[in-house]
């Protein structure tokens, strides 16, 4: 294993690649149901039944996974917080928005492909709505200081490009 050290631009643009590429494959893939929904049709027909319990299992999917997201995120962003290095900090944060991204992408994904099966625009609105927010969760500077609650010293440590922050495994 090798261990690449990252000062904070670096950290940033791993972070900042991580989430728009997430949030790309799931403007793909809906894009990619629209087009097969508007070609083919719904995969299951006209089933009223299906398509009314996606319609609620959607919504609670979406409901139980992000509180579990918000639930499991808030118990290791205060860890996080309790850290004394920076670093240990730093890559503790990039596990916690890891964590939420993967809640929020999978719900939409299910969203999607309720969709797909069914051919219900409110299903595809959902999903939508799902990616708005996972839009939001961008990863910014000043987020991570407000979320981490950094100090002076260590937001200074953040603006030195010769501070390491951050270390990253390649296998």
């Amino acid at each position: 294993m090798n261990k690449t050290e990252q000062n904070f631009q670096q950290y940033q643009r791993r972070s900042t690649i991580i989430h728009v590429a997430l949030l790309i494959g799931q403007v793909f893939f809906a894009s990619f149901a629209v087009f097969i929904n508007q070609t083919q049709g719904p995969l299951t027909g006209d089933d009223d039944v299906i398509r009314m319990t996606f319609m609620i299992l959607v919504p609670i999917f979406f409901l139980v996974t992000f509180s579990i997201g918000k639930l499991v995120s808030n118990k290791k962003l205060k860890l996080a917080k309790e850290e004394t290095e920076l670093k240990t900090k730093m890559e503790s944060y990039r596990v916690v928005n890891i964590i939420k991204y993967a809640l929020l992408e999978g719900t939409v994904f299910f969203a999607i492909i309720t969709y797909l099966l069914t051919g219900e625009l409110l299903l595809l609105g959902f999903a939508v709505m799902i990616m708005l927010l996972f839009a939001t969760y961008y990863p910014t500077k000043e987020k991570l200081v407000r979320e981490l609650e950094l100090n002076r010293a260590e937001q200074a440590i953040l603006d030195d490009p010769a501070a390491i922050v951050a270390e990253v495994v390649q296998r």
